[in-house]
């Protein structure tokens, strides 16, 4: 129901009729639609001998991604050169309930949630006529996110369950997409958007020691989103 709204409100702003818009100035907008969370976790696998080839690797490796909804807001401010061009930055801060899940030996779990990211950046376009902008964007990203461990799911039912290691890191990384806006009235404005997030690799030590295995979780977002700006 929520993937279907989402399309609904970016094919009724793209329905509407457009006009032409101003291309320079401050601009704010909010912004909702699909994403996919996908990550790798791996860990030192507890059987590994190197002098005993069918131990396994060395490190236990698994992948996993989740589709959910995100939200947000921008705030930028844009420049049209002689000729057209578009150029601007922009600083945006989005909401994300997104979760990926992997389990890496056997009847334990690993889930990374994405919390929020704060996002800066800058954006170049050309217009197209008078009522549309095609435009890349790219820069910098700030997520939060949350990684809880579970070595043993079958004790969670007992009276003494074991250990659940919780962890919250802030990750930086970079962004990169592209959209097109579309003007409805000379100051308002409708755009649908691809981002592309990589928010590099977080490593949790589970335990107290420094010899105790390192989880490391490495996690990226597909994002498309339409929006609904003012310009002024």
């Amino acid at each position: 129901m929520r993937y279907a709204l989402s399309i609904a409100v970016a094919l009724a702003a793209f329905a509407t009729p457009a006009h032409a818009q101003e291309l320079s100035g401050f601009r704010i907008e909010a912004r909702g639609g699909w994403e996919q969370l996908g990550g790798k976790a791996s860990i030192p696998n507890p059987d590994y001998d190197e002098d005993d080839e069918d131990s396994g690797p060395e490190f236990l490796k698994a992948s996993d991604k989740d589709g959910s909804i995100g939200y947000g807001v921008e705030l930028g401010y844009d420049v049209q050169m002689d000729g057209g061009f578009v150029i601007g930055g922009y600083a945006g801060a989005e909401l994300s309930d997104s979760r990926m899940c992997v389990e890496l030996i056997e009847d334990d779990l690993s889930c990374t949630k994405l919390k929020r990211t704060f996002t800066v950046g800058a954006r170049a376009g050309l217009p197209i006529g008078e009522t549309a902008l095609i435009y890349v964007k790219g820069g910098y990203s700030h997520g939060k996110l949350s990684t809880v461990y579970d070595p043993d799911l079958t004790d969670n039912d007992d009276e003494e369950p074991g250990d659940i290691f919780e962890f919250s890191k802030n990750r930086s990384g970079f962004h990169a997409g592209g959209g097109v806006q579309l003007g409805l009235t000379e100051s308002i404005y409708a755009k649908l958007e691809y981002v592309y997030t990589k928010y590099g690799s977080g490593s949790y030590r589970i335990g107290d020691d420094e010899e105790d295995p390192a989880l490391k979780v490495r996690s990226d977002r597909h994002q498309l989103s339409a929006g609904i700006g003012l310009r002024f």
